[in-house]
């Protein structure tokens, strides 16, 4: 599984991405997350199961669905999942998403 985290530089998103990363061991996912700046979502788009946005950034939500066509789930993470590091309700939601 491969999720792109992003936000406006690609840094505050790194704690974030450490947490997922436990989650998805703990759920015996193999998962590659990415964490980047808004302006690389582009050329990182191959085999992209999902994308997430932080709270930054959510007002770009509807032309990254756009860009991608609906082919990939994008959604923004709650502010406040995202401001106390909440990895386990985003896990959730990305399963959800997902049907996994």
């Amino acid at each position: 599984m491969k999720i792109l985290l992003v936000c406006n530089a690609g840094m505050s998103t790194g704690i974030m991405q450490l947490k997922l990363q436990e989650c998805a061991t703990k759920a015996g996912i193999d998962a590659e997350i990415e964490a980047m700046p808004i302006s690389e979502i582009e050329q990182n788009l191959d085999g992209t199961d999902i994308i997430l946005l932080g709270p930054q950034v959510r007002f770009a939500e509807d032309d990254i669905k756009k860009m991608v066509q609906e082919r990939i789930p994008v959604f923004s993470i709650d502010p406040q999942d995202f401001g106390l590091m909440r990895a386990d309700n985003v896990w959730k939601k990305i399963c959800q998403t997902l049907n996994k």
